[in-house]
């Protein structure tokens, strides 16, 4: 129980920050002598986070005093939804917008973008040279979503097997090795419900399926009648007898459930799992691996909205190039176990690459939820598969 107040504590967390707000006495005289002053910071932008949930939002109420310092910037975050956000600033006029940095999903741009709002280019932007360890193509498009340069990744957010090693010591290498070995682990197999809130048990199932080499990329009324999606169907319902019952209503069930140690193994996001290890609210013997045919990668992107003041943009671009200084980025990974937008990952710590699977392998097959009909029936149908 106190693990779950734990938890819902920290998912409350919504800040709005103002600059230096963090800073003891001794740490401020610390920095000023080693850091020439920072300019007066009668300037501010507002900086709003559509896509974080409460790991990055603690994160961010954790760095933001650090940017405000060395930028001289107020720098004021607040959380919002995109929907609110896009029609917030469809009302606004050139030159009258009062948001400057936004942190975006894909489908968060892509709906801005066509919808007719103007963002900067970022790309060459002389303000912003840190984009330069950006992968030139994910500045071209998110997840499939074309951006042309408006938007850049600030973090790729990765699902992966999740798993107790102090009760698996071999983890399986691939959902067929999953299946095979289901005996192993039966009654402490994890999921959650498919047609929860979260998408974690949606995008278990799709993954699943993927590992028995179901092809998404075509109709959902195709789909179906594939071999693969038959045999898919088939093997998830036999491997689901194998799972601990009942299950986890959201994703605060399942970390319970993994601390009373009914749950040893499951898919779920990498990051917000060994974050949540961290607060204390899974075993500290949780670890992470990926399985080759695939899981869910998705990203958070950062872009400029074009209808604020000119001054305002500029401000934001400095804001933009010092989250994605490689800093910024390592400080992150080493915090969320989340996965950097920039592709620099030399000077990342080993102490990282001991929780979380190498970039390099994990890059190679990241697969967005590209069937929205077909994530759909998994939401409305996929409790009928289990067994």
């Amino acid at each position: 129980m106190k693990s779950m107040l734990k938890l819902c504590a920290i998912m409350t967390l919504s800040v709005s920050l103002i600059a230096g707000c963090s800073s003891s006495p001794a740490e401020s005289a610390k920095d000023n002598a080693s850091k020439p002053s920072p300019e007066p910071q009668n300037q501010s932008i507002t900086f709003i986070d559509t896509a974080g949930g409460a790991n990055t939002q603690k994160f961010f109420s954790e760095i933001i005093p650090k940017a405000s310092s060395e930028l001289g910037i107020k720098i004021n975050y607040v959380t919002g939804s995109g929907a609110e956000i896009q029609q917030r600033l469809s009302a606004q006029k050139q030159g009258e917008g009062d948001i400057d940095v936004l942190l975006l999903k894909p489908d968060g741009i892509g709906n801005m973008i066509e919808a007719g709002i103007p963002f900067e280019t970022l790309e060459n932007n002389p303000e912003i040279p840190n984009i330069s360890l950006v992968e030139p193509s994910e500045l071209k498009d998110a997840l499939g979503i074309a951006t042309n340069g408006k938007a850049v990744p600030f973090w790729h957010d990765q699902f992966g097997i999740l798993y107790n090693s102090d009760k698996i010591k071999n983890p399986p290498k691939s959902w067929d090795e999953f299946y095979e070995r289901r005996g192993e682990w039966a009654g402490h197999i994890g999921m959650i419900r498919s047609d929860a809130k979260s998408g974690g048990g949606r995008i278990m199932q799709r993954d699943i399926l993927l590992g028995y080499g179901v092809d998404f990329s075509k109709p959902f009324a195709t789909l179906q009648n594939t071999a693969e999606w038959k045999n898919g169907i088939n093997k998830f319902g036999e491997f689901s007898k194998a799972f601990f019952k009942p299950l986890a209503s959201e994703p605060p069930v399942l970390f319970q459930q993994f601390a009373s140690e009914d749950v040893w193994i499951t898919e779920y996001a990498i990051d917000y799992t060994l974050w949540s290890r961290d607060q204390g609210l899974l075993p500290k013997s949780v670890k992470s691996t990926f399985f080759p045919s695939g899981h869910y990668g998705g990203a958070a992107y950062l872009a400029i909205p074009s209808n604020a003041p000119d001054s305002q943009k500029e401000l934001a671009a400095k804001f933009v190039n010092w989250m994605m200084s490689e800093e910024t980025q390592v400080k992150m990974m080493e915090t969320l176990w989340i996965y950097m937008g920039i592709n620099k990952y030399d000077n990342v710590p080993q102490s990282v690459w001991n929780n979380v699977p190498s970039w390099d392998v994990v890059k190679k097959s990241r697969i967005p939820l590209n069937n929205n009909e077909a994530y759909t029936f998994l939401k409305e149908k996929g409790m009928d598969l289990v067994k």
